[in-house]
């Protein structure tokens, strides 16, 4: 087979256009193929054990979304279905499999434009001969896409063509990250328009992953019949206190002191401008406290300069796994300012190692935190309020600690076999009666 050759666009006008027409030639080729596909679709049964295919944009890298369909993919693995997550490899990465278990999928870009405001980052639209390829070899019963971009939007026309059921999972605040990265009323309002439609045109089954979403659906015009709450699980066995390394965070390089940790994507849109002038604050009154920024993104380097003359700010990047684990449970208090997160895995993986959050009053994590019993919710975008909670936890170990018991008995709620057994009831339910009737 001929090496698939890669087009890349930069992100601008020119570059969009010409990866809408880089779509579109490697669409027209295959028609045959798919006309193919479609004449040899089966109609479902009702299996005990299901094919599910959770598809992304932007999977081949290390975030909320990834981490979290990777491991369900794995736990749905674990009770007899067949299930894969399936993405498109970063231009900097060999496409396969990135699992020895075989549910990770990274297809071959076949186009590619960078990610305005993502530094790294990348929409990619894989070989749609690959993707013909995939579903020829195995039984997908439904389709799970985990985002609106390139690769959502083809697998949501090849599940309508093979009369696959389509399930949306809608856990990325869009319109509040474009307010904040590119604050253009049309441009906006478009993508207000495209993102109801996206969600509508699979049959309106969505998946969101907190109360708060569930509203933004709804108000988008989305049946609230057909809007459910999933929340995602966590690993208590590997986020939890045992995982704590005395000397952890010395080890890489930081100064003596309490450590308060942020975990997440370092980007503006996380709120970090809001944690960085509340980190300065902290340090009038504990001024031996250290912030440990874990992750990576693209306002990384400013973040550091930012904090340059504090010296007391360290950038370790991404972690994952056990050292993840160490990190979180080897800090002493754990800080997410984000306004946007409409779950927030940090939270929920920081809670479990018995480290109190203070989380915002804004999106999914202060569905996950309760204030004054695991952990405190401040005012979004407020630094002074997010200062005054750092510090007051700070000069209270016994506070910290009864927190830290809280976040404990808190985490037991969102058990990854939960998670799981909910997220298959919903899906056998679509598989059942793909179009709900009513809303």
């Amino acid at each position: 087979m001929a090496e698939l050759k890669t087009k890349h666009f930069r992100s601008d006008f020119v570059g969009s256009v010409g990866f809408l027409l880089a779509i579109a030639a490697e669409v027209v080729p295959n028609l045959p193929r798919l006309a193919s596909l479609r004449a040899r679709a089966k109609p479902r049964t009702d299996p005990k054990s299901l094919g599910i295919l959770l598809v992304g944009d932007n999977m081949d890298s290390t975030h909320g979304i990834s981490v979290s369909s990777e491991r369900l993919a794995g736990q749905l693995r674990e009770v007899g279905n067949q299930a894969w997550l399936m993405g498109v490899s970063h231009s900097a990465k060999t496409p396969g499999l990135r699992n020895p278990e075989g549910s990770v999928v990274m297809l071959a870009p076949a186009c590619i434009i960078d990610l305005h405001g993502y530094e790294g980052q990348e929409m990619a639209l894989p070989s749609l001969a690959e993707v013909c390829r995939f579903f020829q070899e195995n039984r997908v019963d439904l389709v799970e896409i985990e985002s609106p971009g390139a690769f959502g939007l083809l697998a949501l026309v090849l599940a309508r063509l093979l009369g696959i059921p389509v399930v949306h999972n809608y856990r990325t605040d869009l319109l509040a990250y474009t307010r904040i990265l590119l604050d253009h009323p049309l441009f906006i309002a478009g993508l207000h328009w495209f993102i109801r439609n996206f969600l509508k045109s699979g049959g309106g089954n969505v998946i969101v992953p907190s109360q708060a979403f569930v509203e933004e659906c709804v108000a988008m015009g989305n049946p609230r019949s057909r809007t459910v709450q999933l929340p995602r699980g966590v690993d208590l066995s590997r986020f939890s206190p045992d995982a704590r390394k005395e000397g952890f965070w010395r080890e890489l390089g930081a100064p003596q002191g309490p450590v308060i940790a942020y975990l997440g994507r370092v980007s503006r849109e996380k709120g970090l401008e809001t944690l960085s002038d509340a980190f300065e604050r902290v340090l009038r009154t504990h001024p031996d406290a250290v912030l440990a920024v874990i992750g990576d993104g693209p306002w990384k380097n400013q973040f550091r300069e930012r904090l340059a003359h504090t010296g007391r700010a360290v950038f370790p990047g991404e972690m994952k796994g056990d050292l993840l684990a160490q990190a979180l449970a080897s800090a002493d208090l754990f800080a997410f300012p984000s306004t946007t997160d409409t779950f927030g895995n940090a939270v929920l993986e920081a809670i479990a190692c018995g480290v109190p959050a203070v989380v915002t009053d804004q999106g999914g994590p202060k569905e996950i935190v309760q204030d004054g019993i695991s952990g405190v919710v401040v005012p979004g975008g407020d630094a002074d309020s997010m200062a005054e909670a750092m510090s007051r936890l700070l000069s209270d170990p016994v506070e910290r600690e009864r927190l830290s018991r809280g976040g404990l008995e808190r985490a037991q709620a969102f058990s990854p076999e939960a998670a799981r057994d909910r997220h298959l009831e919903f899906y056998r339910k679509v598989v059942a009666a793909p179009m709900f009737s009513g809303t």
